[in-house]
C-alpha cells in the first residue's frame, strides 16, 4: 500500500492544473453514472421484470449507436470542456424526467426509454471528448500516468455511486435515488466547465464540414488494418460481455430474491477493482512482463471469471469475481488505449475514439437483443452461461490480431502519431460529401 502511495503521488505531480479538474468531473461523472445505473436499471427490472430489461438495454443502446457517428466530431470541432459540460447537463434532463415519473408512479417502458435515449444521446456527445481530452492537456510522456488516473477518478466515482444508488433503491422512493442522479450529474457539469484546455487552431476543422469529419473518422479506422480486426473482434467481445454486466446481472439478482443493494455492491466491486488495477495492479504487472503478455493474461482470467459468474448463485462469490474483474478489465484498457491514442494524430482523436465507443454500444445493442430472444425459450442460467462461453471464444482472436505485439511493444515516444507515419494515406483529406469525387471509406 505503501508503493502504491508513492506512486500515486509521483504520477500526480507535474500535472497541470487542468487536469487535477478533469479527475474531479471524471470522479463526479462516474458517481452519477454508477447511481443512475443501478436506479433505473432495477427500477426498470422490478417494476417491468425481465422482458422489459432486455428491450430497454437493446433500444438505449440503439439510440446511442445512431448519435455516436453524428455527435463524434464535436469534440474536434469545439473545445472539448464544453462539449463534456453540455451532453452532462443534457444527460441531467433525462434524470429530472425520469425522477418525474417515478414521483407521480407512472411506468410505461416506451416513455422510461425516450427519456432515458436523452441520456444516451448525451453521453455520445461526452464519451469521445472523455476519452481524448487528456491528450491536450498533458505531454504525450506522461499520458500513460494521465489515463491511468483518469480512469482511477473514474473508479473511485463509480465505487461510490453504485452503493449510492443501490441504497437509495432499497431503502427510499425511486423518486429520490433518480432525483440524485440528476443533481450530481449538475454538479459534474459545473466541474467540467472549469476545466482549462490549452488553446489550438480549430479554423481547419471548421472549414471541414461536419459530415466529412464523420466520414473521416470512419475511414481512418477501416484503412488501418490493425484498428479494422480490432474494431471487428472487439465489436464480438462486446456482444458477449456486456449482456453478462448489464443485461443479466440485475435479472440473476432479482431472480435470487436480493434487494437493489446487491447490484450496487457488484457495481461497485468492479470499480473498486478497476481502481486497484489502475492505480497499482496494472504498472507492477508490466515491471514483470511485456505488454502482449499482461494482456493475455488478463484476457484469459477475465473469460475465467465469467464462466464462475454464470455457474454460481452465490452472490458473496459473484461479488468477489466482480471485484476479479475490474482488476483484470483495468489491465485490458490501460494497455490498449494508451497506444491507440497515441497512435492517431491529435485532431483526429476524438472523431476515432468515439469509433471505439460506437463498437462498444453496437456490442450493446447486438448482446442484450439476442439475450432477449435467448430468454424466451432458455433457462436464464442457460443463456449467461452461453455468453461465457461465447466471450471465451473471442479471446483467441484478440490476441491475434496483425500487428498487435509489434505494436504494443512500441515506446510512448515512438507510437506518437504512428498511424499516421505507417498509413498516411488513411489521413489524407476526402472530398466534400456534395462533391463529385468521393474516396470510399
Amino acid at each position: 500500500m505503501r508503493a502504491m502511495n508513492i506512486s500515486l503521488r509521483q504520477r500526480i505531480r507535474g500535472l497541470p492544473s487542468g487536469f487535477h479538474l478533469l479527475m474531479l468531473s471524471d470522479a463526479l461523472s462516474g458517481l452519477a453514472m454508477g447511481a443512475g445505473y443501478v436506479s433505473i436499471s432495477w427500477w426498470v427490472v422490478s417494476t417491468g421484470g425481465a422482458r422489459d430489461m432486455a428491450w430497454f438495454s437493446t433500444l438505449t443502446a440503439l439510440v446511442m449507436l445512431i448519435a455516436l457517428p453524428l455527435t463524434a466530431p464535436l469534440g474536434d470541432r469545439f473545445p472539448k470542456n464544453r462539449v463534456i459540460a453540455g451532453g452532462i447537463l443534457l444527460a441531467m434532463l433525462s434524470g429530472m424526467a425520469l425522477a418525474a415519473m417515478a414521483w407521480f408512479g407512472f411506468y410505461s417502458l416506451a416513455w422510461v426509454v425516450a427519456s432515458e435515449s436523452m441520456a444516451m444521446f448525451a453521453w455520445a456527445i461526452v464519451f469521445p471528448s472523455m476519452l481524448s481530452i487528456a491528450s491536450e492537456l498533458v505531454p504525450a510522456a506522461r499520458l500513460t500516468d494521465a489515463l491511468s488516473l483518469q480512469k482511477s477518478s473514474q473508479s473511485v466515482g463509480n465505487l461510490i455511486g453504485p452503493v449510492v444508488g443501490g441504497s437509495l433503491m432499497a431503502f427510499m422512493p425511486a423518486w429520490l435515488a433518480l432525483g440524485a442522479y440528476a443533481i450530481l450529474l449538475a454538479v459534474a457539469a459545473i466541474g467540467a466547465l472549469r476545466i482549462q484546455i490549452p488553446p489550438r487552431d480549430l479554423a481547419d476543422l471548421r472549414d471541414e464540414s461536419f459530415v466529412d469529419q464523420v466520414r473521416s473518422g470512419l475511414r481512418v479506422r477501416w484503412r488501418i488494418p490493425l484498428e479494422r480486426s480490432w474494431a471487428f473482434w472487439g465489436l464480438l467481445v462486446m456482444t458477449a460481455y456486456l449482456p453478462m454486466v448489464v443485461t443479466l446481472l440485475p435479472i440473476k439478482l432479482h431472480q435470487l430474491g436480493l434487494p437493489a443493494i446487491w447490484l450496487g455492491a457488484c457495481e461497485a466491486a468492479a470499480s473498486g477493482g478497476l481502481l486497484i488495477g489502475s492505480l497499482w495492479l496494472t504498472h507492477r504487472l508490466l515491471q514483470y512482463c511485456s505488454r502482449p503478455r499482461a494482456r493475455a493474461f488478463a484476457m484469459w482470467a477475465l473469460a475465467a471469471v465469467f464462466l464462475v459468474v454464470a455457474l454460481t448463485d452465490s452472490p458473496y462469490l459473484m461479488l468477489a469475481m466482480f471485484g476479479i474483474e475490474g482488476m483484470l478489465l483495468s489491465i485490458t484498457m490501460l494497455i490498449g488505449q494508451t497506444h491507440r491514442t497515441l497512435a492517431v494524430p491529435e485532431a483526429y482523436r476524438a472523431r476515432v475514439s468515439a469509433i471505439n465507443v460506437l463498437v462498444a454500444k453496437l456490442g450493446g445493442m447486438l448482446g442484450p437483443a439476442l439475450a432477449g430472444i435467448l430468454l424466451a425459450s432458455w433457462s436464464l442460467d442457460g443463456v449467461y452461461l452461453f455468453f461465457a462461453l461465447f466471450h471465451l471464444l473471442t479471446v483467441p482472436p484478440m490476441l491475434l490480431l496483425p500487428g498487435v505485439n509489434r505494436f504494443l511493444g512500441l515506446s510512448h515516444d515512438e507510437v506518437k502519431d504512428w498511424y499516421l507515419r505507417q498509413h498516411p494515406e488513411a489521413f489524407e483529406p476526402i472530398a466534400p460529401a456534395a462533391g463529385k469525387l468521393k474516396q470510399p471509406i
